[in-house]
């Protein structure tokens, strides 16, 4: 999108001119109808459109700019709702022959109306070369009930927009997981805090998010929608987090911030600006569920990534749906088709590749990741899981040397779990250090995973009857951690 955009709102390119350099630079092929589609989904537009009720509070605002010598207005440009930047006096003309065209349904004396636009237009024409970036003066009331509404339409919007772009719908790079990684590292570390009656070291997580959440709003990556929902969900559904509701309201506040402080590459209407700020003006209201509105759009988001990539390459999305199950519990998510359909491509993957391909024992992986979401939430018997974890785990242990660490450690630390609960001890301490270790090795010692670990092994000896010399090991290690986290920048 933004090589479109800047081709042909910022270069004011002829849409053929685009279509020419797409095709041939970037060897992208659409039709003129799509580029139309999608620039209109998108909100940018060469023609200046403003709507009827919008002309005399713009003139009123203007008016005022004048009397009160406003800078804002001294570019002699204005920034459009639609993206399109228009001069003063381009802008004058067109308000006035729509005043006068309107001027019946304006809420003003109509004997009025012409001669105060006449006045307010003629003081503002266009300024020097030297001019600074322009300023959007749109005007902007939202209907609160619409609210949830436009975010719905403007997820569907962003997910069909990726279409338009040269790289298309991607898979989430390295490089893109290394960026959105930190985010939910800390949201998934400071809930499990919060549950653990951990108040300030969830407090030691919060610190650093806006300066997490920023780096992924700058960089884009295209999973952003998917890492900005799972914060909202996963926090607001954490027993323990109305301590912590001034707090989300207020990191929601600094992200719809930062998107508008990215407006030279985000227009008012591109659809992440615009879902920030609604998601912000929700927080802001005592009488939405922003929970269960953000749960719905998640799920508005997945559904629309998989009826854009169609069967069977839908099956790629299937760890976004296990987060969402994560964060906003196992009954929100179609269980019952995911688990038909991804047992059927772990199938076919073992038929190909065998059971030692990566791409076998991850989709394994993320089955049994679904199991242990289930046995959570119905209270089922674990033997299945525990199955599909030491097959899985197996797998994993004879891929290359640095291949599949995340799945390795969660697995290491579910199996933990279960041999806790079945008491055998000394397997449950061992796969716990294990899962440390892993982390430690994939995210780095001072990593959120590897603290959260080290305070349940340090609960877990406590419960076993462990003396001090025991327990003094994880304790040094997770103070030195904490000490880490607060010497990380905040934002």
């Amino acid at each position: 999108m933004p090589t479109i955009k800047h081709l042909y709102i910022d270069e004011d390119k002829t849409l053929k001119e685009v279509m020419g350099i797409m095709e041939k630079e970037h060897n992208f092929i659409a039709t003129a109808r799509m580029y139309k589609i999608r620039l209109k989904k998108w909100g940018y537009s060469k023609n200046v459109s403003v709507k009827s009720e919008e002309i005399e509070p713009l003139l009123r605002l203007l008016d005022e700019a004048e009397h009160k010598r406003d800078a804002r207005t001294s570019s002699g440009e204005v920034q459009l709702a639609t993206g399109r930047v228009v001069g003063l006096d381009r802008l004058a003309a067109h308000l006035r022959r729509k005043a006068q065209r309107q001027h019946q349904s304006l809420a003003v004396d109509t004997r009025l109306a012409p001669s105060h636009a006449a006045t307010s237009l003629a003081r503002y024409r266009r300024g020097g070369a030297g001019s600074p970036s322009p300023t959007s003066l749109a005007i902007n009331s939202p209907d609160m009930y619409r609210i949830s509404e436009i975010v719905f339409a403007d997820v569907h919007a962003y997910v069909c927009g990726r279409i338009l772009e040269p790289k298309g719908l991607q898979l989430v790079q390295r490089s893109d997981y290394d960026m959105t990684s930190p985010v939910f590292s800390m949201v998934h570390a400071a809930s499990e805090f919060l549950r653990q009656g951990r108040l300030d070291e969830a407090l030691v997580l919060l610190r650093v998010a806006p300066a997490r959440l920023r780096n992924v709003i700058v960089y884009e990556p295209p999973n952003i929608l998917h890492c900005l929902f799972m914060v909202i969900v996963h926090l607001l559904s954490t027993s323990g987090s109305e301590q912590l509701v001034s707090s989300i309201k207020a990191l929601l506040a600094y992200a719809a911030a930062t998107a508008d402080e990215n407006s030279r590459h985000w227009s008012p209407q591109y659809p992440v600006r615009r879902i920030l700020r609604s998601l912000a003006d929700l927080s802001a209201s005592k009488d939405f569920a922003l929970r269960d509105m953000t749960v719905h759009a998640w799920r508005c988001l997945l559904r629309s990534h998989d009826l854009t990539l169609g069967s069977p390459h839908c099956a790629q999305t299937f760890p976004n749906w296990l987060d969402l199950g994560e964060s906003a519990g196992f009954d929100v998510l179609p269980s019952g088709l995911l688990e038909k359909m991804h047992w059927g491509v772990y199938r076919k993957r073992v038929a190909e590749l065998g059971e030692g391909d990566m791409q076998s024992w991850s989709q394994l992986f993320y089955l049994a990741e679904l199991e242990r979401q289930k046995v959570k939430a119905r209270g089922t018997p674990t033997h299945r899981l525990q199955r599909c974890l030491e097959m899985a785990l197996r797998g994993i242990e004879g891929a290359e040397p640095g291949q599949g660490l995340v799945a390795k450690y969660n697995c290491q630390r579910s199996l933990a779990d279960i041999y806790n609960d079945q008491g055998r001890r000394d397997l449950s301490e061992s796969f716990l250090r294990a899962a440390i270790d892993t982390a430690a090795a994939r995210h780095g010692r001072n990593d959120e995973r590897v603290l959260q670990m080290l305070f349940e092994l340090e609960n877990r000896l406590a419960g076993w009857g462990e003396g001090d010399d025991k327990l003094a090991e994880p304790r040094e290690r997770s103070a030195g951690i904490i000490v880490a986290l607060n010497n990380e920048p905040s934002g």
